[in-house]
């Protein structure tokens, strides 16, 4: 609405003030540095969608995931620096800015470079200008083991759930903190200064396992172990041990566990997946057999040490654990 006022309050006072007004307004008001600068205003209070829908911003074919109020992170002290006209109707607009700080995030202070252009005119009387280059960016973006990120505090997904490099559109300028933070994995935080539209940024996290991770892996194999005894077999499917037994069984096998496996931290396997173990474990079987010999039935009631290593996947906040066989 204050932007309309003002095209508005600009109008009458041309329509009073003559020909020498337009020239006046053309050069300030409706220059191609307030556009620049209206643009600029919308990113320094968080109005992602009033930026985008100026002429010419357009993320092409990037993930537009970051283009959101949210993860804006705002400007200060804009001021423009100069304007170098290209012919053509073609400016470029050099504006100053800083970024503000907080939760992480230090403040930038930075210049960047705007192609403006005229695209027609407003009123028959001012010029109308839209960006000839769009005033984007795009961050290549890497994350280690996992897809999910945090950018200016906001849960994100690369969209790569098999790994790689995510184009993800930012608008120029502005400072990005990115960084993991999830209930099994950390992440240190990296700074990304979008400050040239047109730049391709690359960026990495590196994600590893938080200190309680390895705790959360053993307690959800002592769940897997608890399934585990429950089958009557000599073999439980999907389970780190097994017992082999050469005479005849005559009674259906009874497993327990005595002493579960302690797994301390895991490595990386495949994208979104980690290994844990081996760790050494203790089953204990009682199973009544007879012998091929004789005939003679008996108990055989034995430990079964075992050594185990899982697959480990992260669903939400729950792990998947899946033996791995040797």
């Amino acid at each position: 609405m204050r932007a309309l006022a003002a095209w508005i309050g600009a109008f009458l006072v041309v329509a009073l003030a003559g020909g020498g007004a337009v020239v006046a307004l053309n050069a300030t008001v409706f220059g191609p540095g307030d556009f620049v600068r209206v643009y600029l205003d919308a990113i320094a209070r968080g109005d992602a969608e009033s930026a985008l829908a100026l002429p010419g911003v357009d993320p092409g074919i990037a993930d537009d995931r970051l283009l959101t109020d949210a993860v804006l992170g705002g400007l200060d002290d804009i001021r423009q620096v100069r304007d170098e006209p290209q012919g053509g109707g073609v400016h470029r607009i050099t504006m100053a800015w800083s970024t503000g700080a907080g939760d992480g995030l230090s403040t930038h202070e930075g210049q960047s470079t705007f192609e403006v252009e005229r695209v027609g005119t407003r009123l028959g009387l001012f010029p109308e200008w839209g960006f000839a280059v769009s005033p984007t960016a795009t961050i290549e973006l890497e994350v280690s083991n996992d897809q999910r990120f945090t950018a200016n505090g906001v849960q994100q997904v690369t969209g790569r759930p098999e790994g790689g490099a995510a184009a993800l559109a930012v608008l120029v300028p502005g400072a990005y903190l990115l960084g993991h933070d999830s209930a099994f994995l950390v992440a240190d935080q990296v700074t990304v200064v979008a400050d040239q539209p047109g730049a391709a940024i690359p960026a990495r996290i590196e994600v590893e396992p938080a200190p309680e991770f390895a705790a959360a892996i053993t307690r959800a194999v002592h769940d897997r172990l608890a399934e585990c005894v429950l089958q009557t077999v000599l073999f439980p499917t999907g389970c780190p041990f097994g017992h082999a037994i050469a005479d005849r069984v005559v009674s259906d096998p009874d497993w327990s566990i005595v002493r579960d496996p302690a797994f301390s931290e895991p490595e990386p396997g495949a994208f979104g997946e980690w290994i844990a173990g081996p760790a050494p474990g203790t089953a204990h079987l009682t199973v009544e057999v007879q012998s091929l010999f004789d005939g003679s039935v008996s108990t055989l009631d034995q430990d079964v040490p075992f050594q185990a290593r899982y697959r480990i996947r992260i669903v939400g906040d729950e792990l998947e654990a899946t033996v791995l066989e040797d």
